[in-house]
């Protein structure tokens, strides 16, 4: 199979497959791209037939990558940016989503909130005053304001999506009568009595299931959608980790210990920092500092104190509290909805607003999740993508109304106001009048494998993939060795990652242009070398025996077992039936069709069996059901209609917030899943 089964059956290749695997190693792959010339002039993938030159990828991520962006995911995220900008290219000129450069500008250096934004820019402390200072520097000289360009790029292509991602969640919508039935099929009871015989404590020895009615189930249900298999593969994997070892940890702590020293010894602590090339100098906040690492004590210790050397993320440091100081900082901290008014001098219009406000904030108080309301309800661009939230803003920057409420009502109150914009629902989370902030020196140290331990996992993993013909010695010489494997089922292509590997594509071509049975190379992804095994190609459509084997086993053996007790279910009434089985009577209390449970049952969900107690008239006994969990035989008791109601808001809201889930993301698979995309970048 391929070149690794040519190397077992030919060992005298093998010293020269290891030199040649040694060099790719040892010599970056671009580095050789660089060399030989090749790869920017071909296509590394298409869109519907057009292409994507290997040189436009290239550049597009060295630009990303020269912005400070890094990570292992990289890549694939520059790919997937690319591509979906060519794939929504028309959905954003017909919806007219634009990003103008008044807006960009907003978005820097205004109040314009982007959750892209707060991820790629704030996430690791960072505040918008430190950013809006770095573009401004930018501006001032001409790399800076090629940096500046570039950013902009990176940035309206996250917000045309963002916004297409609130379009398309704000097109969900929920109307009053679908609310109604939502809350019917809750508050619409019935009262049954019923004996059940679970699958789940039926022994499959008490029925015989031959190869033969195995087959004849397969047959039968092959083409039910439920076992329709899309185009998948099952692997097998071996991870074996090429992170820093001990003794790479105890050489960067005693090179930071020995700098820690030199460090205290020296006068100018400020200097000493920003002569090192990994050192800084910074201002921070209580709030900016991770409680669960050394810097916390950044607040507690004397000013010139040493704190570290301490891990963070993928780094060591050792830091100098330089100075520690109380700044002014009056703020409030709020969330909101906004019911944005066509004409505020309108009462009609308002008293309705007013309506609606009232609504939403009885909803709020009886627990509701304020981000999601605001998410579908606010009208304020500006916020309603991170909750509503306006996180301490300074004493009157907002409009008089809405900043009385926020620094004049007690934290935690939940109320309306009108401003000039329409009516708002607010609620006060949190205020401050000074906070302390701390200036600090950082030195770090990137924590990383050695080249010799890159080499010795280098090794173990190619002695892996050549020394072992079969999954199951693999399986237990890894398990010997101590590095995790995982079965992994249905990897579709073009997988991003795959059982916790983030950047996974090297590893899904390979698993793709792969025999069944096959073992691979040694593939490097996440600071992991991987070793797979495919087990099991499918192909799209109806699945072939061997893929749903199991499966089809447990269907006719449960397909026996219903048939036995719909026999032996057979009775006059349901103490007889209950005797024939060995069983009890039971009365399930307040089932509704929107949870079909059955209380007292041990069951899960059995809309047929709940909803046929609403069918059968009162005072009768069923046939034998066969549900999904059981055969049962019931006689309604009673019904309990829904209580009257005409307000189904927070049934419609309810709604649209499971309708929402994912959505949006959804919809931008289908449309790239049509629009042919291939990956030619392996």
């Amino acid at each position: 199979m391929a070149m690794i089964e040519k190397i077992r059956n030919q060992r005298g290749l093998l010293i020269v497959i290891l030199g040649i695997g040694m060099l790719g190693f040892l010599v970056p792959f671009d580095a050789v791209i660089a060399l030989t010339g090749q790869g920017a002039a071909r296509d590394v993938g298409s869109v519907n037939g057009i292409g994507i030159s290997g040189q436009d990828y290239q550049i597009a991520v060295q630009n990303r990558r020269s912005l400070g962006f890094t990570g292992d995911g990289l890549t694939n995220e520059v790919w997937n940016d690319m591509t979906t900008d060519i794939v929504l290219e028309d959905e954003f000129s017909n919806a007219g989503i634009v990003v103008t450069d008044l807006e960009y500008q907003e978005m820097l250096f205004g109040h314009i909130d982007s959750g892209y934004m707060s991820r790629a820019f704030y996430s690791n402390g960072d505040n918008k005053k430190t950013w809006v200072n770095n573009f401004n520097q930018m501006l001032t000289t001409p790399r800076g304001q090629q940096n500046f360009l570039r950013y902009k790029d990176v940035i309206v292509s996250k917000r045309k999506r963002e916004k297409f991602d609130a379009l398309v969640n704000r097109g969900v919508y929920a109307n009053t009568l679908e609310g109604k039935y939502d809350y019917t099929n809750g508050a619409r009871t019935a009262e049954f009595k019923y004996v059940v015989k679970l699958f789940k404590n039926i022994s499959d020895d008490e029925v015989e299931v031959s190869d033969s009615d195995i087959k004849a189930y397969y047959n039968a249900h092959k083409g039910d959608k439920e076992y329709q298999q899309t185009e998948g593969r099952d692997v097998t994997l071996v991870k074996i980790p090429v992170g820093a070892s001990v003794e790479d940890l105890d050489a960067i702590n005693a090179e930071l210990d020995e700098l820690k020293e030199a460090w205290s010894n020296i006068d100018d602590k400020k200097a000493f920092a920003e002569a090192d090339e990994n050192g800084l100098v910074s201002t921070v906040r209580p709030s900016q500092v991770e409680t669960n690492v050394d810097e916390s004590t950044f607040f507690d210790v004397k000013v010139g104190s040493m704190v570290g050397p301490y891990s963070k993320g993928d780094k060591m440091i050792v830091a100098n509290v330089l100075n520690r100081k109380m700044v002014p900082d009056t703020a409030a901290s709020v969330r909101h909805i906004l019911l944005q008014a066509k004409d505020v001098k309108d009462a009609n219009e308002m008293a309705k607003l007013n309506a609606k406000a009232d609504s939403l904030v009885r909803i709020i108080k009886s627990g509701q999740d304020f981000g999601a309301l605001a998410a579908r309800y606010s009208d304020d661009p500006g916020s309603k993508s991170n909750g509503g939230v306006y996180d301490f803003f300074p004493q009157g920057q907002m409009v008089p109304t809405f900043n009385d409420f926020s620094f004049g009502k007690r934290i935690g109150t939940i109320g309306s106001v009108e401003t000039s914009y329409g009516v708002h629902v607010i609620e006060v989370l949190d205020r401050r009048y000074k906070v302390e902030e701390a200036e600090v020196a950082l030195i770090t140290r990137q924590v990383g494998a050695s080249d010799k331990t890159k080499r010795d996992a280098y090794s173990a993993a190619n002695e892996f993939a050549i020394e072992y013909s079969t999954k199951e010695e693999l399986v237990i010489a890894a398990e010997e060795a101590g590095y995790t494997t995982s079965e992994v089922v249905n990897v579709i292509r073009n997988a991003q990652s795959v059982s916790g590997i983030r950047d996974a594509r090297e590893l899904v071509g390979w698993i793709y242009s792969a025999d069944q049975g096959e073992i691979s190379h040694p593939i490097i992804s996440d600071k992991t070398y991987v070793v797979a095994i495919v087990d099991l190609i499918k192909e799209k459509g109806e699945p072939s025996f061997e893929a749903v084997e199991d499966k089809m086993i447990a269907g006719a053996t449960k397909e026996a077992k219903a048939e036995m007790y719909v026999e032996l279910m057979d009775g006059n009434n349901l103490e007889e039936i209950a005797g024939n089985i060995g069983g009890s009577v039971r009365t399930a209390f307040k089932a509704n069709m929107k949870t079909a449970a059955v209380s007292g049952s041990g069951s899960g969900a059995e809309p047929l069996v709940v909803g046929s107690a609403f069918s059968i008239p009162v005072g009768n006994m069923s046939n034998p059901i066969v549900g999904d969990h059981g055969v049962w035989v019931i006689a309604p008791q009673s019904i309990t209609e829904a209580e009257e109601k005409t307000d189904f808001l927070e049934e419609q809201t309810q709604l649209v917030t499971r309708a929402q889930s994912g959505l949006s993301i959804a919809v931008t698979n289908a449309m790239v899943e049509a629009s042919n995309v291939e990956d030619k970048r392996n």
